[in-house]
């Protein structure tokens, strides 16, 4: 479906493009200010760097302390490969390694993935509420809901509003499969909410920052757009939303923007996706590399101390068996 839907969105995509001249698309690309691309990159640095807290509240979730440079190391190789590959294909399988490997048992990492996906949800519902119900926007009439974007907006805040209830009252275990996760406190759920409406809010200014010079566009309508967007983009399940996330900013801001919108989000697609995954790669080379050579250094040391013991010791990252009340 995945596949589908993203020969769909490209094939679109291509469609629409041809509408835009070769001198909109040279305007958008060129109008944009040099200040003000050092400061959306600074933005977008700065939002990877947030997004370490996504990490640090789920392990608060399952009652777990790492150092937080491994906690920064592992949130930005699974965040700048996970945005450009999907979930399911690089960023569940990245956490999965590196926090097994630094001890966490495997129903641990499940509902530290799950929290995580909570966490990202539970700012989307409030920043889109707050954002849709103060300023509400009109929608292409061919995107038109059978409701006002207002209306929408009173819904997202509905539902943050309930998952806030339910942080208050409902303190037992849901089971699901063979997990039993307990909502999590109010506290927590309130800093959730807090830290992803702040992540959306700062990756939408680092958008609003790059469209076209001559431009007139309120930041709320870029807002409201970005977050439908990336929602869509999720759902369809296509790695880093390509060309679903370029097809519905172009569907949405093309009006008031005007034909170099399209430049416009493909400056955003490299600073925020193309860039971070470039770097993400190298990081995750470069550890993987050091850690083999520790591990490799830790094995001939050890074959030489004890030549008759073939058996070298685990390693100290290596994933330890959980305590009995760990389990529990």
């Amino acid at each position: 479906m995945a596949l589908v839907l993203f020969a769909f969105a490209i094939r679109l995509l291509i469609t629409e493009a041809s509408k835009v001249s070769r001198e909109d698309f040279v305007h958008g690309l060129t109008s944009v200010q040099p200040a003000y691309l050092v400061i959306a990159a600074m933005l977008i640095a700065l939002n990877y760097g947030l997004l370490a807290c996504y990490d640090l509240l789920a392990l608060r979730y399952v009652r777990r302390v790492l150092p937080l440079r491994r906690v920064a190391l592992v949130s930005f190789i699974g965040y700048s490969l996970g945005n450009n590959l999907g979930t399911l294909i690089a960023a569940a399988p990245i956490r999965y390694r590196f926090y097994h490997r630094w001890g966490l048992s495997h129903t641990q990492i499940v509902a530290l993935v799950s929290v995580l996906g909570l966490t990202f949800w539970s700012g989307v519902c409030l920043l889109g509420g707050i954002a849709l119900t103060l300023a509400p926007i009109e929608l292409p009439a061919k995107y038109a809901l059978p409701f006002g974007t207002r209306t929408l907006g009173i819904i997202l805040l509905s539902i943050s509003f309930l998952y806030g209830m339910v942080c208050l009252f409902w303190h037992k275990p849901w089971p699901i499969g063979r997990l039993h996760l307990r909502p999590p406190s109010v506290g927590l759920a309130t800093v959730q909410a807090s830290v992803a409406a702040v992540d959306l809010l700062i990756s939408a200014t680092a958008l609003y920052l790059v469209m076209p010079g001559n431009a007139v566009v309120p930041f709320p309508m870029v807002l409201a757009a970005y977050l439908v967007a990336i929602v869509i983009s999720l759902i369809s399940q296509v790695p880093g939303g390509l060309g679903v996330l370029e097809l519905i900013l172009w569907t949405l801001l093309k009006d008031t923007v005007g034909q170099p919108v399209l430049a416009s989000v493909l400056i955003f697609r490299i600073l925020y996706y193309f860039v971070p995954l470039f770097i993400g790669m190298i990081v995750l080379v470069a550890h993987e590399i050091y850690s083999g050579a520790v591990e490799a250094r830790t094995d001939a040391k050890f074959a030489a101390d004890h030549p008759s013991d073939p058996t070298p010791p685990r390693p100290a990252d290596t994933p330890a068996r959980p305590s009995s009340e760990e389990q529990s």
